[in-house]
């Protein structure tokens, strides 16, 4: 019995589904997809595991880490796409004007929604405490309240701070 023999076999007896899905490692990812290494072949064009448009819902694996891929094309490894990633390196969700990113790799996160930003907001409270001006009642008096123009920076930024956070 020759080796392919042995194969067809081998899947008849298993059935269809041993060849829809597969274990791989990533070797790079390049925007919505990445290429993956499975026992010495190289499979480029895997899509990442993404729901909606490209982007709005995206899982990046980091290069090295093992993945499950589902075979699409039931076998011809022509449509693939991952299900399932070991390691996580960049979680993205944009919906509706909102946006939340953990990029593990640059260590750092995003939270906006239609233009506003938390790192926008707290910039713009240091500048506020920065800038920081109170009234003076007397020379030797303590202090009295926030400038009105201190006042109104407050209160925009704490307008801002409502609309992105719940």
């Amino acid at each position: 019995m020759s080796a392919r023999e042995i194969r067809e076999k081998i899947k008849a007896i298993a059935g269809e589904q041993a060849s829809v899905m597969f274990t791989a490692e990533v070797v790079m990812v390049d925007g919505a997809s990445c290429t993956v290494d499975y026992g010495g072949r190289r499979f480029t064009g895997v899509k990442l595991f993404s729901i909606g448009p490209e982007g709005k819902f995206l899982i990046k694996p980091a290069p090295g880490s093992m993945v499950t891929v589902a075979d699409l094309s039931a076998g011809l490894r022509r449509d693939l796409c991952l299900l399932k990633i070991d390691k996580i390196e960049q979680l993205k969700i944009e919906h509706e004007g909102l946006v939340f990113d953990l990029d593990g790799r640059a260590g750092k996160m995003e939270l906006s929604s239609n233009g506003v930003s938390l790192s926008g907001l707290f910039s713009q409270l240091a500048r506020i405490i920065k800038g920081l001006k109170v009234s003076v009642l007397s020379p030797n008096a303590p202090s009295g309240p926030p400038t009105p123009d201190t006042i109104a920076l407050v209160q925009a930024f704490e307008t801002d701070l409502n609309r992105l956070l719940k």
